[in-house]
């Protein structure tokens, strides 16, 4: 259904003549993209010679190039947003409600002023002591990683982070947490042991909603640092069957990484799918 989905959206432009709806032509267009995903290798794009040539395998290197920064980042942010819960769960009670309204208001910074800011900092760390943290964007063929890396965590290592605190808080509630306290099993040792694992199941499924906004905030990203991506690809040529080929490509690794971890975690909670 998802990838159906996908190739509808793909050939929206086919719905519009102007101004008016052309259901036809969206019709027409359907078949169209359906027939070139069919013989993926005919599938051509416009060089910036101006020669046609095919998209494959050229298209792997964006799609790397993008996978790896995408999902470098996420995986920082979940693994830096578990570590960090862990630490805020042994302060003072009080601490921790204030960490959550401050990560709350954080988490409505936009993301271009957060991948400015950076850039900016980075030049002006530059220009007052000579020396370059970060190459800041990709000029002549060199990919830059840890900039755009950086900037694609910030945001989603708050997010995750929030959800951690409410997932575990959600969790201190629960009586199993009481029985272990009368027994008297340390704080670290019910959260470590108890605690976050059952929290750990409930927090992998809005890992889901969080890498889906980081994909859209990959194309600021690119747009931003210059980077030669998907995104930059799929806006270089403007087809509707490049556009549907390269959301594939960022869609079904996205769909088997959430589907075992779906049968991973049924299996972890005894459920049967």
């Amino acid at each position: 259904m998802s990838v159906i989905g996908i190739v509808l959206l793909g050939s929206v432009p086919f719905l519009f003549n102007g101004m008016n709806f052309d259901t036809a032509s969206y019709l027409t267009g359907i078949e169209e993209v359906i027939s070139k995903l069919l013989h993926p290798s005919e599938i051509m794009y416009q060089a910036p010679d101006f020669i046609n040539r095919p998209i494959f395998p050229l298209v792997w290197d964006f799609f790397i190039y993008s996978s790896t920064i995408l999902f470098s980042a996420f995986t920082i942010a979940v693994v830096l947003a578990l570590i960090v819960a862990l630490i805020i769960f042994l302060l003072p009670e009080s601490w921790i409600r204030k960490i959550r309204v401050s990560l709350f208001m954080l988490d409505s910074f936009p993301d271009v002023l957060v991948a400015i800011a950076v850039q900016f900092f980075v030049i002006w760390f530059f220009q007052k002591t000579n020396f370059l943290l970060f190459q800041v964007v990709s000029i002549n063929g060199a990919k830059t990683y840890t900039l755009p890396i950086i900037c694609l965590v910030i945001l989603p290592f708050m997010m995750c982070l929030r959800i951690i605190l409410l997932t575990i808080g959600e969790e201190y509630s629960k009586q199993y947490v009481e029985t272990a306290r009368s027994i008297g099993l340390k704080k670290f040792r019910i959260l470590w042991r108890h605690v976050l694992p059952n929290a750990l199941v409930s927090v992998f499924h809005h890992t889901k909603t969080i890498l889906w906004f980081m994909l859209s905030n990959l194309f600021i990203i690119e747009y931003i640092f210059n980077i030669k991506g998907i995104m930059y690809f799929m806006m270089l040529t403007k087809k509707p069957e490049i556009f549907t080929v390269c959301m594939l490509l960022m869609f079904v690794p996205m769909f088997l990484f959430f589907t075992a971890g779906r049968l991973i975690t049924s299996k972890w909670e005894g459920e049967s799918i």
